[in-house]
């Protein structure tokens, strides 16, 4: 039997596993709901029995491993998410057949649910609408360890079973328009028009985020991931000097910090971010996903060009629920034979 542990540990550290891992994920709840009868049925075969995952609301930490491990075992997963350092939900505020309404621990107020046929997230309120507001800002203790309860045990659990765990924190771009102040064009003025401001805002993410994944990291964490989405299909948000500046030195610090414990770095940007790998590979960033065509995010480049240093995660079309079952096989096969290859 494979062990997935091993397949992705060799992959990050850009040997040949037997296997080329692979993550199998659902955009959201209800996504994931359609599929849901065919994933027990998978469980059934395999186990005899039926038990659905427990899911802790947007978050996806998992209440119960051993559901989670059955279905991670019957859909193939490598990596299994066992624990969260950033911000969590305080309560639902409302429901509705096509969407709810949550509030974070910072104040923040999501609308999440569908328009139309696509799922979308919508950002209601923010807690800093001011300089005075963020002087007033109180955030959740990362070094509280309720945060963190049962980690160590979830850790060595997953692993035992032949799974790569990995944890996560806020992004440090995208956790300021998330959670603090936005929505991304607000946040786009303020780094070119407020620029002082933003630093301040910025410094209030990224020193929470150090302290969440420092906690993370004592308790044994072996990889952290962090979602980021720094740019769109035709280039990045901000000027790649402006990211340099302002952004890179909290990617360097969350990068080094967890080099220091051992650990590895995943961190997601959508977008074409072409023009910042340099910068993430100097800072030896060990994962990079998703690596998307459609954000002119070339695999096969990529690959040729830092592929001995950076582990690509992804590299999949958008597009794969139009395609038919032969196109879909010669895309992931594709897939495969460009980016398999010395991790």
């Amino acid at each position: 039997m494979v062990d997935r542990f091993e397949c992705v540990l060799a992959t990050v550290l850009h040997e040949e596993p037997p296997v080329t891992p692979q993550i199998i994920g659902f955009t959201n709840e209800m996504a994931r709901a359609k599929f849901s009868p065919i994933i027990e049925e998978g469980i059934r075969q395999i186990k005899g029995e039926t038990r659905r995952a427990a899911y802790e609301l947007i978050t996806r930490e998992f209440a119960d491993l051993d559901s989670a491990l059955r279905e991670a075992d019957f859909m193939d997963n490598f990596i299994i998410g066992v624990g969260d350092g950033g911000f969590k939900v305080r309560r639902v505020v409302e429901t509705s057949d096509k969407a709810y309404i949550v509030e974070w621990e910072t104040g923040a107020l999501w609308r999440i649910g569908t328009a139309g046929r696509i799922w979308a997230r919508e950002y209601i309120k923010y807690p800093v609408n001011c300089e005075d507001d963020l002087n007033e800002l109180e955030l959740p203790d990362p070094d509280d360890p309720g945060r963190y309860e049962g980690l160590e045990k979830r850790i060595r659990y997953v692993i035992d079973k032949g799974f790569f765990p990995i944890c996560g924190i806020n992004g440090f771009f995208s956790g300021v328009w998330y959670f603090l102040r936005g929505p991304l064009e607000v946040t786009l003025k303020d780094i070119y028009m407020r620029r002082e401001f933003y630093k301040k805002l910025l410094a209030r993410i990224g020193e929470f985020n150090i302290k969440a994944e420092k906690n993370l990291l004592e308790r044994g964490a072996l990889m952290i991931g962090w979602v980021e989405d720094l740019g769109y299909n035709k280039g990045m948000f901000i000027h790649p000097k402006l990211y340099e500046e302002l952004i890179y030195p909290w990617h360097r610090r969350a990068i080094e910090l967890a080099h220091k414990y051992g650990a590895f770095v995943n961190m997601h940007s959508h977008g074409n971010i072409n023009a910042i790998v340099p910068l993430l590979v100097n800072a030896k960033l060990d994962v990079l996903n998703p690596i998307g065509p459609s954000d002119n995010m070339d695999l096969k480049t990529l690959k040729e060009s830092y592929g001995d240093k950076l582990c690509l995660q992804g590299g999949l079309s958008k597009h794969i629920g139009l395609m038919s079952l032969e196109e879909l096989k010669e895309h992931i096969l594709d897939r495969l034979r460009v980016g398999s290859p010395g991790g």
